[in-house]
């Protein structure tokens, strides 16, 4: 209420001072104050400047910055308001950002102010740019008028048609270009490509003429399917694209089918250096309703292979043989020459490829083996009188040889050079020798098998005849006298593995009727009774081994296929490797499971492999029936032909009693603690069981407690005393421990005093009415 009263004081001062004659003036202080106090009081509503020493009203503010507008010719930015009327950047925002909701015609874009007037100013002047230079990018707009891209291109789309006369590009927006400007780039591009006579590059034209990249394919096109340029333009729209006349297509097309037509053949380089670039797929395209033959180099018509194949039957026909190279184009290499054999000869019989460009007939062939029918027979009689051993010999060299395929073609080289040493290029056309390619390709006929395995390295057989003495017996037959030297070595390294396969084939038949029937009858009867022999003891031996429990008896077993069951297999192998021409450097008694399965795999016969082999992996399992399933198939009458003979009680009674008195007579010189204790229990266990035991050392400790109930008490400790001395003399001998140490010489002394009782035991033992032996 003072502050009340206070302004109804000031106000009759000031009103007397206004009626007072006297001029009375207010002081800076005063005013100021008096404006505060009306702010304070919200009775006025004032925007201070920024020094503070004047005041103005948001109306005034307004009406200041539309009239900054007005004279800086439509637009202006924020900031320079700031500084032209001095107030605060805060109001000016604010008042600006009203004055634009207000004023349609008015926008702020990017802190600018803008007015309609201004825009359409900015449209005249884009319109005078585009007259003047035909065509305007936006981004030179977006640079030149410091403008925003989105807000020109409007103000354009605004003015296109009436203010703006042009036209924005269709496929480029940014883009602004007259009519004039197209018509004068149709003319430029129409002048320059009609007077193109050969393949040119877009963008040669392009950087000469300096057009427009967009606008010049499209142009490019029209003018293209429209008629009005003859050419095509190929590689799509990029600089590298090539723009190709018609005329220079007609003129290639003609010279290619006038080659065509008078060669019967077309060169891939040719049509590269034409200006071709995929010339297949042009040939393909050009003579899609040819039959063509498309080489690595060329490729080849119908006329040409016609031709070529009836020179190939009329040569085969009259000499047998034929080269394919003098009637193929130069250009022509010899994997062109194979594939163009395998074409023609896709659906010939009895032919063959030679060196990739020679093919021959079976006849020439026959014709070449011939005269080795006599060589062959006579050398055969020589080696089965001289030195029949070479014939078991060609079995070891099975596998030696696996070189890789360069190493082979390196001495088939070698080969033809040392065989044709001296020797100019012959031939019915006098061409020189030719180092061939390391390739190995060619058409495979009926003998690509034999092909294949003779240059695959794996020699099994005696080699006999070289290449090189093969070559020297052709050179020699009339038939071959004008051939070239490749097809002399390709018939040479046909022929070296089947002579030298018949060779040693006519060289066993020759030692075979040599030696007669009676030495291998001999042979097959002792064999006949070593096995025999063996078989009925390992079937005595089986009847012991079933008085043990099973974890003794696979032990047993183990041991009886390692030792008896093994002599009997190598026996076998033996005498099969004999029978086949096999031999290993060692007595079959030193036969490994090695040795076994290289006498194996050096077999031809499948059946008797598989035979051997099911013998062989027999002696690695647990059981003696298989054993003796596999022996009664192995001596069969397809292969060993020998009877296995069951012995009868009076032959086994005799067998036991002799393998016992052998065992006593070794027991009773033996001196070794070990084996004597050994001796013992097997004698004892054949004594009370009437069964024969072939069992290991390890199994000693076993056979003495089977033999328990057998033996009187004292016997019985006596035989467990003697085997505890014997594990510890044993294990002193594993220590490395002298016997010169007190323990050690105890041992043996106590061993020296037993071993005559352990002996008596054993050589005194008489079957008596104790229960059957059985291990516990």
């Amino acid at each position: 209420m003072a502050d009340w009263e206070e302004i109804k004081r000031l106000a009759a001062d000031f009103q007397r001072a206004q009626l007072s004659s006297t001029i009375q003036r207010l002081s800076e202080r005063n005013c100021i104050e008096i404006v505060q106090k009306l702010v304070q009081l919200k009775l006025i509503d004032v925007i201070y400047t920024l020094d503070g020493k004047e005041y103005l009203t948001h109306e005034e503010l307004g009406k200041e910055i539309l009239e900054e507008l007005q004279a800086r010719g439509g637009r202006v930015n924020i900031v320079e308001l700031q500084t032209a009327l001095n107030v605060d950047l805060s109001h000016i925002e604010s008042k600006v950002n009203t004055i634009v909701g207000a004023e349609k015609n008015l926008t702020l874009v990017l802190g600018q102010l803008i007015d309609r007037a201004y825009l359409n100013r900015l449209a005249e002047e884009i319109n005078d740019r585009l007259q003047e230079q035909g065509r305007v990018m936006l981004v030179e707009l977006t640079k030149l008028y410091d403008l925003p891209a989105d807000l020109i291109l409007q103000t354009i789309h605004h003015h296109l048609g009436t203010v703006i006369k042009g036209q924005i590009d269709d496929f480029d927006r940014d883009l602004l270009y007259t009519e004039t400007y197209v018509n004068r780039h149709r003319s430029i591009i129409k002048g320059a490509f009609s007077a193109i006579t050969r393949p040119t590059s877009l963008g040669t034209v392009m950087s000469k003429y300096d057009l427009y990249k967009s606008l010049f394919y499209r142009v490019l096109d029209q003018l293209v399917c429209q008629g009005d340029l003859a050419g095509t333009v190929s590689g799509g729209h990029q600089e590298r694209a090539q723009y190709v006349p018609d005329i220079y297509t007609r003129s290639q097309n003609e010279w290619v089918d006038s080659f065509f037509r008078q060669n019967g053949y077309l060169e891939y380089d040719s049509l590269s250096r034409l200006g071709i670039a995929d010339a297949k797929s042009y040939i393909k395209k050009r003579f899609k309703a040819n039959s063509l033959q498309y080489l690595s180099s060329c490729c080849i018509g119908c006329l040409l292979q016609e031709r070529i194949e009836a020179e190939i039957d009329e040569e085969l026909a009259s000499t047998g043989w034929f080269d394919i190279m003098p009637s193929l184009p130069s250009i022509c290499t010899e994997t062109d020459a194979n594939q163009m054999l395998m074409t023609i000869l896709r659906h010939k019989s009895h032919v063959i490829v030679i060196s990739d460009t020679i093919v021959a007939n079976d006849s020439l062939l026959s014709a070449c083996r011939r005269p080795f029918d006599d060589i062959i027979q006579t050398k055969a009689e020589m080696i089965a009188r001289t030195n029949p051993g070479l014939l078991s010999a060609n079995s070891d060299k099975k596998g030696r040889t696996d070189d890789s395929g360069d190493t082979k073609e390196d001495k088939r080289e070698e080969r033809r050079k040392k065989a044709f040493a001296g020797k100019s290029g012959g031939g019915v056309q006098g061409r020189e020798v030719k180092t061939k390619s390391t390739k190995k390709k060619g058409f495979r006929g009926r003998d690509s098998g034999e092909s294949d395995e003779a240059t695959k390295g794996h020699q099994s057989e005696q080699e006999v005849f070289t290449v090189e003495e093969i070559i020297e017996t052709l050179r020699n037959l009339e038939s071959l006298e004008d051939c070239p030297d490749e097809l002399i070595l390709g018939v040479a390294e046909r022929l070296h593995r089947p002579l030298n396969k018949e060779f040693i084939e006519t060289a066993k038949s020759v030692f075979l009727q040599s030696t007669g029937g009676s030495t291998r009858r001999k042979t097959l009867a002792e064999l006949s009774e070593k096995i025999n022999s063996l078989w009925v003891n390992v079937k005595l031996f089986e009847k012991g081994i079933k008085h043990f429990n099973d974890d003794t008896q696979v032990v047993l077993t183990k041991h009886l296929l390692k030792t008896i069951c093994t002599d009997i297999t190598n026996m076998v192998f033996s005498n099969v490797a004999a029978d086949h021409m096999v031999s290993l450097d060692c007595h079959y008694s030193g036969y490994t499971a090695e040795s076994r399965n290289k006498i194996s795999a050096r077999l031809s016969d499948n059946n008797v492999k598989a035979i051997l082999s099911k013998l062989n992996g027999s002696l690695n399992g647990k059981s003696i029936e298989d054993f003796m399933t596999q022996l009664d198939e192995a001596c069969g009458p397809d292969m060993l032909d020998i009877n296995l003979r069951k012995a009868d009680k009076k032959k086994e009674r005799q067998i036991t009693f002799h393998h016992r008195q052998d065992l006593m007579e070794q027991l009773k010189q033996e001196l070794d603690p070990a084996l004597s204790l050994h001796l013992a229990a097997v004698i004892l266990f054949q004594v009370f069981t009437q069964t024969m035991l072939h069992a290991p050392g390890r199994c000693v400790p076993q056979i003495i407690s089977a033999l328990k109930p057998n033996l009187t008490p004292e016997d019985y400790k006596l035989l467990i005393q003697y085997q505890d001395l014997v594990l510890k003399q044993l294990r002193y001998q594993d220590d490395n421990k002298s016997e010169e140490l007190p323990d050690g010489a105890d041992i043996k002394r106590q061993l020296e005093e037993l071993l005559p009782k352990v002996k008596d035991v054993a050589l005194t033992a008489k079957k008596g009415a104790v229960a059957q032996v059985t291990e516990d």
